[in-house]
């Protein structure tokens, strides 16, 4: 007796057919991907080994490849920009008489022979001064009261402001302000930097 067909044996030749290019088809399809994937690996990994190998050399901290036939020295050219030099400093910002720097050999280190005066070179340097101290300006404000009323009458100062009294009788000087002023909106310094910065070049707290 045969067995009974089941609805996989009933397809036609020309089904199956079918099913087999579909299937064939997905695979070429399945093999281009998998071919440009590994294309791409490849790539990358040239990419990589190029990368490596510039990070051995280093050239220079900022070398973008290979370097140009004739490269143009660095600096101002002549006749490019100004040129100048340091000048001789101000005069109030002098401190004092020239400190005498006299000739302490007694010979010619060369060939030792005697050495006669020619010149008084005059040199300087110019340095910021040491940290100095905050300076405070102490106000005795009288304080009084009217016997009628009650009423308190302070000191004036131009000094001192109206309000200047009890958790705010000590402030700030207006040159420490102009300075914390111009350090942020002038030198763009951002505001937390600025009291570090006083501190550290004035003693400013």
């Amino acid at each position: 007796m045969n067995p009974k067909r089941g609805p996989a044996d009933e397809r036609t030749k020309d089904e199956l057919e079918r099913e087999n290019e579909k299937l064939r088809a997905e695979l070429e399809r399945a093999k281009a991907r998998l071919e440009r994937a590994q294309a791409e690996i490849e790539r990358l990994r040239e990419s990589l080994e190029a990368a490596m190998r510039a990070g051995k050399r280093q050239a220079s901290p900022f070398s973008r490849g290979s370097r140009k036939k004739d490269p143009k020295r660095p600096g101002r050219k002549p006749g490019q920009g100004v040129f100048g030099r340091r000048g001789a400093p101000a005069p109030d910002t002098v401190k004092g008489p020239p400190i005498e720097v006299p000739v302490q050999e007694t010979a010619c280190p060369d060939c030792g022979g005697a050495l006669e005066h020619e010149r008084v070179d005059e040199v300087s340097v110019t340095d910021v001064p040491e940290t100095p101290k905050p300076e405070s300006d102490v106000y005795a404000v009288e304080v009084s009261r009217c016997l009628g009323c009650g009423r308190k009458v302070r000191g004036r100062h131009p000094a001192i402001a109206s309000d200047q009294q009890g958790a705010t009788a000590h402030r700030v000087g207006p040159v420490a302000m102009a300075t914390a002023h111009a350090l942020h909106y002038g030198m763009g310094v951002p505001v937390r930097k600025t009291p570090e910065i006083l501190r550290e070049l004035t003693g400013f707290e």
